[in-house]
């Protein structure tokens, strides 16, 4: 059974900002892993917002692991397509889910990212 997990008003900014934490890295160099790692320890009186950093953090490593693994696999020429394929569902993914994560974190709803996610009561 899936529960829906709501977000206190109080905080559904930080639960944003969490969220938008990893994409700061498309701002300062590393900063998708830093600013994540600076929130999971700022708020860590609030399981919801440190759960959703570390989202944040641990969706940024696997983004980075698959552009490592697509650049090792255009190196092989055979494996360009399967690259460029991979490549384009974790650029999209790194985008698309801070950013619906953070929405839904506005109306008071906890996201929980595919593969990578958890419940905020599982750490």
């Amino acid at each position: 059974m899936h529960r829906v997990h709501t977000i206190h008003p109080e905080e559904r900014t930080w639960a944003m900002l969490a969220h938008l934490s990893g994409l700061a890295g498309y701002l300062l160099p590393l900063g998708g892993v830093i600013v994540p790692i600076i929130m999971i320890y700022a708020k860590s009186e609030s399981p919801v917002v440190s759960t959703l950093a570390k989202q944040a953090l641990v969706l940024n490593v696997v983004v980075f692991l698959c552009a490592l693994l697509c650049f090792l696999m255009v190196l092989t020429i055979l494996l360009i397509p399967v690259a460029w394929l991979l490549g384009c569902c974790a650029s999209l993914a790194a985008v698309a889910l801070p950013i619906i994560g953070a929405i839904r974190a506005a109306d008071g709803y906890y996201f929980r990212y595919p593969l990578v996610g958890r419940s905020p009561d599982r750490y």
